[in-house]
């Protein structure tokens, strides 16, 4: 049904904005329920459109923030990227500080988060707008912009039809809400108390994947190799490959090291189905099932709310892409190919066309096998496995031939209970940054009467 919005000239904003899509019914009801609040420039020095930079991505140096590291007032480093030193001394405007607040330029445009300090040495992407704070909390004012209010506001100002923007002479124009300090520092600190429940996640994950890279004695495994090297014929015809990658005497020093740290078995060996691919959905905006893809595996876990959705008819179609909870998610191709996180939410989800998913049986508890790829024992297999110059790929066929090291089942168990932990921390801090929306919500609106 169409929807009609009469503005009388009066109320134009000059030649400003004339498009019917500024003045919609939603946008002018939510900023006339924050009419008389101050605008944002009062509390802020500096709205900073960061330099471009060309892609000088590397495996380490300073922390690079890319737009989808900004979550609903969190910072999500699940994908990590780096800048070389050089690079960062070129861009000192790029630089984060503690109490600023990120906000996404283009794309999920609005959605903002507060640094509080970690990781340290931050450089933002010109994708990312930097707010200097001053006289206002940088996690309360986040907070703010992250209500279905400070959505609205912030929508209305994107500009453009193929990229849609939002500019930083906008962002300064938008009323910010004020309550008295005790509410202000209450919903502050709930803010900062899921920051440290996503610190804690992060801790418990790296603990438990330093429990399996001390199983392996990795720590005694050289994997340095000579400039040349040379296989037999019968190597190759045995590997199906020729390519001089796949035969590096690294892999082959990898996974007999992996043998002699005990009990082996390729994961052909322990699976309840065969590996499974994933499909290339219809995606709908407010579909009803979770899609997962490549993009949404992180370093230490799944970036749950950044997944896509599709609709029930599609899910039911693809049984063989439907994820089961625990299911191990591969990453199959692109930057990251042989990434692994475990599936353990409840909603109903399926893998995008670049995922696999691997159900392991009981000899193999699925959240220490996800752990076990996830790190470099795994991902040192997929790059062996690996193929294509343009975009790697990994394939069923190629995961059912890792070699997975089984240490006891109360090893495995200890490993599978740090990861729940780790879970169950990002929840609270998720819920935390929940309930912090909702007061500044209850607030404007029983402000206003509402």
């Amino acid at each position: 049904m169409a929807v009609k919005s009469i503005v009388k000239v009066s109320e134009l904003e000059g030649a400003k904005r004339l498009d019917a899509e500024y003045y919609q019914p939603k946008y002018l009801q939510a900023v006339s329920l924050l009419r008389g609040y101050p605008l944002l420039h009062k509390f802020v020095y500096k709205v900073i459109h960061p330099s471009e930079i060309k892609r000088a991505y590397e495996d380490k140096g300073f922390p690079f923030l890319l737009s989808q590291n900004v979550l609903e007032n969190h910072l999500d480093f699940t994908q990590e990227v780096f800048i070389p030193t050089d690079v960062a001394a070129q861009i000192p405007k790029n630089k984060v500080e503690p109490g600023d607040v990120l906000m996404i330029r283009t794309g999920g445009i609005g959605k903002a988060a507060p640094y509080l300090g970690e990781p340290k040495n931050l450089y933002s992407s010109a994708h990312v707008l930097i707010l200097k704070t001053k006289d206002i909390s940088g996690s309360f004012l986040s907070t703010y912009f992250n209500t279905r209010y400070g959505k609205l506001v912030l929508q209305r100002g994107h500009y453009g039809a193929l990229q849609p923007e939002i500019a930083p002479s906008y962002v300064r124009t938008v009323p910010i809400p004020r309550f008295d300090k005790h509410e202000e520092s209450e919903i502050e600190n709930k803010v900062r108390e899921a920051h440290w429940s996503l610190q804690e996640s992060k801790s418990l994950y790296l603990q438990a994947e330093q429990i399996v890279m001390d199983e392996l004695a990795w720590d005694k495994l050289d994997l340095s190799q000579p400039k040349s090297y040379a296989i037999s014929l019968s190597q190759a015809k045995n590997g199906s490959r020729i390519d001089a990658e796949h035969f590096q005497p690294k892999y082959e020093k990898l996974l007999n090291h992996v043998k002699k740290a005990g009990e082996t078995r390729q994961i052909r060996e322990f699976l309840d189905e065969p590996v499974s691919k994933g499909v290339t959905p219809d995606y709908i905006p407010d579909g009803e099932i979770v899609v997962v893809n490549s993009q949404h595996l992180g370093r230490y876990c799944l970036n749950f709310e950044a997944t896509d959705r599709t609709t029930l008819a599609f899910w039911e179609r693809n049984k063989r892409a439907q994820i089961k909870e625990h299911d191990v998610m591969i990453y199959a191709t692109g930057a990251y190919v042989g990434r692994a996180n475990p599936y353990l939410e409840s909603a109903r989800a399926l893998a995008g066309v670049d995922l696999l998913l691997v159900r392991p049986n009981r000899e193999c508890n699925p959240l220490y096998l996800s752990v076990y790829l996830n790190a470099l024992p795994g991902i040192y297999q997929a790059e062996k496995f690996a193929s294509g110059s343009g975009q790697r790929h990994i394939y069923p066929g190629d995961v059912k031939q890792f070699l997975v090291h089984l240490p006891s089942q109360e090893l495995q168990k200890k490993v599978a209970d740090l990861v729940l932990q780790s879970y169950q921390a990002r929840k609270k801090a998720k819920a935390l940054l929940e309930e912090a929306k909702r007061k500044v919500e209850e607030a404007i609106e029983e402000a206003t009467g509402r």
